[in-house]
């Protein structure tokens, strides 16, 4: 998934503002079910706000961030359900108002992949319940390793690096890497690899379509601005058919 050696480093660089982005949603449904919750950056803030999140992580590493967050914050473990599994094929036998895909759909790597997820999201909504995710389309060019972001704290300081390479079959290996310095020497050097999946926007609601749920809304960002051809990210709000 591209963060399973640094994890520990991920929610330094995820800066997305998204927050109240998806508690407009949550906070409409009372409850929602995160799937590929990660280290739980967005579900910890929904449940600090009243909000039951179910969460689904098929990463070891990235739960056990997510679950030493928890343990230091009982005030909040009664909104919280950490559940193993990923989104082609976990199964928690009920039915949700609205569900949530961020940062997680690019890790679906082909069609298959995708209608599978969507189709099992689905059976995890109630009719007329609402899928809201987030994809980047903008993931069409090499690009060399380069800086992405620097975090100083104290004497501390982190540096990421990314770089993409076109594969073929509509994929891209993306190489990240992290530099922790002390005082100014470094003192660790993590390189993680991984594979994403392009996806084109009229394909995606092909997909959508398929899995039974229609497109309601798009935006080009989480200030809820319309999406616009050639926008980078696209976040989609469909709702279940039947």
């Amino acid at each position: 998934m591209g963060y399973e050696k640094a994890a520990h480093l991920y929610d330094l660089f995820d800066t997305k503002e998204n927050i109240e982005f998806f508690y407009h949603y949550a906070s409409e449904a009372g409850e929602i079910l995160d799937i590929g919750a990660g280290t739980g950056r967005i579900a910890i803030p929904l449940a600090e706000r009243g909000v039951k999140v179910i969460c689904i992580e098929p990463s070891p590493a990235m739960r056990a961030q997510f679950e030493k967050k928890l343990s230091a914050r009982p005030d909040i473990s009664k909104n919280i359900e950490l559940v193993p599994g990923d989104a082609m094929s976990f199964n928690l036998n009920r039915t949700f108002a609205a569900a949530f895909l961020s940062g997680t759909f690019d890790h679906f790597l082909d069609d298959g992949e995708r209608l599978a997820s969507l189709k099992n999201i689905g059976k995890h909504l109630k009719p007329n319940g609402k899928l809201i995710f987030d994809v980047f389309l903008g993931l069409m060019k090499d690009s060399p390793l380069s800086p992405a972001g620097k975090v100083v704290k104290g004497d501390t300081e982190y540096r990421r690096f990314v770089g993409d390479t076109i594969l073929p079959d509509e994929k891209m290996e993306v190489i990240l890497v992290f530099e922790t310095y002390k005082a100014g020497k470094l003192v660790e050097r993590i390189e993680e690899q991984s594979v994403v999946g392009i996806i084109h926007r009229q394909r995606l609601h092909n997909l959508l379509e398929k899995s039974e749920c229609e497109v309601k809304k798009e935006y080009g960002n989480y200030d809820f601005t319309e999406y616009r051809e050639g926008d980078s990210l696209l976040i989609i709000e469909s709702v279940k058919k039947r």
